[in-house]
């Protein structure tokens, strides 16, 4: 009787981790070029040192730089802007009454301004092509008002933005979006959660909207540095927290384009710059994760069970993290016991890990895989002595693989038939029969 031989196999655990690699792999790749600052721009830092109540020319200096407008596009637009704060600087002589000479800033603005457009922030669009949203509107209502000498101020909603006057303690509330907003009841607004904003923060408006439709766009990078922008100029609670949700992505993108270093090194430098909060400090330790995930993956087993030992030992990863990275470095040492041929060996690797991490499901299947690929490589030589007639190796075989596994029917069963051929052979001796 002839005795099949059985196949080892690779543990499913292997193959699922194989299979995520190639996963990480496969994911878009950022564009080499994009560069994530966290400095502002030296043309920002230029800007008149910050002040509570800037003069109606260094706000039309920061809208038009905040536009993002070529050097002949900005020039023109300085030019056309200078001309209205002319205009509006007379009004303050022309028109003693305040209430009045807020009636007609708008007026002026509406001079200027012709046709809304839901996505044209750009205070240049409106000076010269007469192109506005809420935030165009509001930016020029400011700059004018200021030129004016009125007391003015925003307010921002979530998708809304105009400003208020005030003038003798009383509030006058301008929807700049509409040229018979003077003084609007603001009914359709009030309802809403709002945030007050100085006439600075009205123009560092342009660079959030810019940013939120660059990021629209996937230029994370250049709606970092627009966010960066805002807040080096209008440094407060919304400036901050939209630099922040740019930041995020910012980190977000880099780790989906496996650009894990990079993504680590920008996380570390927000929480430095701007900071520790709990947002920035997750952020860094999801980043940190990355990094010792893409290490761990690049390297040998060996290398991946000494990385996984020193993350536990630095307290570095949650225990989701450290389970995971010692069940990858476990079954790669496994894996290249028994491609050597050691299912042994591979048999111990598994029973040492499973045992460490008794709540592992991946690493108790890992077990019983190494375990049953050592039966199949045992039953496999035996049944190579057995074929060849020689079962009293055969046997001693099986009885020495049973001392570590007694209760393996396999076994069991491999060495009943060479103890069966063994006495029959013997009984063949004694009658002189085959």
């Amino acid at each position: 009787m002839d005795v099949t031989s059985r196949n080892p196999v690779c543990s499913r655990l292997l193959n699922l981790v194989l299979a995520a690699a190639l996963a990480l792999l496969a994911l878009t790749q950022a564009r080499a070029e994009d560069v994530y600052r966290l400095s502002p721009s030296g043309s920002v830092l230029a800007l008149p040192a910050a002040s509570a109540e800037p003069a109606a020319r260094e706000l039309l200096a920061a809208a038009i730089l905040f536009s993002g407008a070529s050097a002949g596009r900005a020039e023109k637009a300085r030019a056309a802007g200078l001309q209205a704060v002319q205009t509006a600087e007379t009004l303050a002589l022309e028109t003693p009454d305040a209430y009045e000479r807020g009636a007609r800033v708008l007026e002026l603005v509406y001079s200027i301004l012709k046709r809304y457009d839901v996505l044209e922030s750009r205070i240049d669009s409106g000076l010269l092509e007469g192109r506005y949203n809420c935030v165009g509107s509001a930016s020029l209502y400011a700059i004018l008002a200021r030129a004016a000498g009125l007391a003015v101020r925003g307010v921002i909603l979530d998708d809304h933005a105009y400003c208020y006057l005030v003038i003798d303690g009383r509030r006058i509330d301008v929807e700049t979006t509409n040229p018979q907003g003077y003084d609007d009841t603001m009914e359709d607004h009030k309802s809403q959660p709002s945030r007050d904003a100085s006439a600075r923060g009205i123009m560092s408006l342009v660079l959030r909207n810019r940013a939120t439709l660059a990021e629209r766009s996937g230029n994370w990078a250049v709606a970092l540095g627009l966010a960066v922008d805002a807040y080096a100029y209008d440094p407060g609670e919304l400036t901050l927290e939209t630099l922040s949700g740019r930041i995020n992505n910012s980190v977000g993108a880099l780790l989906r384009a496996g650009r894990y270093a990079d993504s680590l090194a920008l996380a570390d430098v927000a929480l430095v710059r701007y900071g520790p909060s709990p947002a920035f400090t997750e952020l860094r330790n999801t980043a940190q994760l990355a990094v010792l995930t893409d290490a761990l993956r690049e390297s040998a087993p060996s290398e991946a069970l000494i990385l996984a030992e020193k993350v536990l030992a630095s307290g570095q990863a949650d225990a989701l993290w450290v389970r995971s990275a010692f069940s990858w470095a476990y079954t790669g040492l496994a894996e290249e016991r028994r491609k050597s041929g050691d299912h042994l060996g591979a048999w111990e690797i598994a029973t040492t890990a499973a045992s460490r991490f008794r709540d592992s499901k991946d690493l108790a299947s890992l077990e019983r895989t190494a375990r049953a690929n050592w039966v199949k490589a045992v039953h496999n030589r035996f049944a190579a002595l057995y074929n060849a007639g020689q079962y009293k190796e055969a046997l001693a075989a099986i009885q020495g693989a049973q001392q570590l596994a007694p209760e393996e029917r396999v076994l069991k069963d491999d060495a009943k038939a060479a103890e069966a051929a063994e006495a029959a052979l013997a009984a063949s001796l004694v009658t002189g029969r085959p």
